[in-house]
């Protein structure tokens, strides 16, 4: 399996969702478990099939964040140049036809987030950023619609 590039701070975010889910909720849920067991009848006890669902839900999270954490090459997005579009850069985009400013933030693909603008390094529009200059003007095409951009800044993204 080829590891995906993830940014510092989205690692950070999710090794700290992986504890704190495997440390305190999880021991949690199989405590509330053992307490519902104890009242009788499991199959019609509510308690024991909720608590029992929680953890088999919390289990799955637990499996999927381990996957991003032992697949990901974590990429310190301060230690490398932003003089052009590069992974964890912050881009804003001139529309030449709309002449409307967008901004977009190149991450990893499980950092992504539309209603922040966090786009994959793997989208398509990902792809086509990386490695434009200030100034530069470009095509992109997306179902069958042709945008016509021009980069005018481009930085790191600060991350909270």
């Amino acid at each position: 399996m080829q590891k995906e590039l993830i940014t510092e701070f989205g690692y950070k975010r999710f090794v700290k969702e992986f504890k704190q889910l495997a440390e305190v909720e999880k021991p949690y849920w199989v405590k509330e478990k053992e307490i519902a067991a104890q009242h009788g009848d499991r199959s019609e006890n509510a308690e024991y099939i909720s608590a029992k669902e929680m953890i088999r839900n919390l289990d799955k999270r637990l499996r999927f964040l381990e996957k991003i954490i032992n697949n990901s090459t974590v990429v310190e997005t301060s230690k490398i140049p932003h003089e052009k579009v590069n992974f964890g850069s912050e881009v804003k985009v001139l529309d030449l036809d709309k002449e409307e400013e967008k901004t977009f933030i190149i991450v990893g693909t499980f950092e992504t987030n539309p209603n922040e603008y966090k786009i994959s390094n793997k989208s398509p529009l990902g792809k086509v950023l990386l490695g434009k200059e200030l100034g530069e003007e470009f095509e992109f095409t997306i179902n069958n619609q042709v945008f016509e951009y021009e980069i005018i800044d481009i930085k790191r993204y600060e991350f909270d």
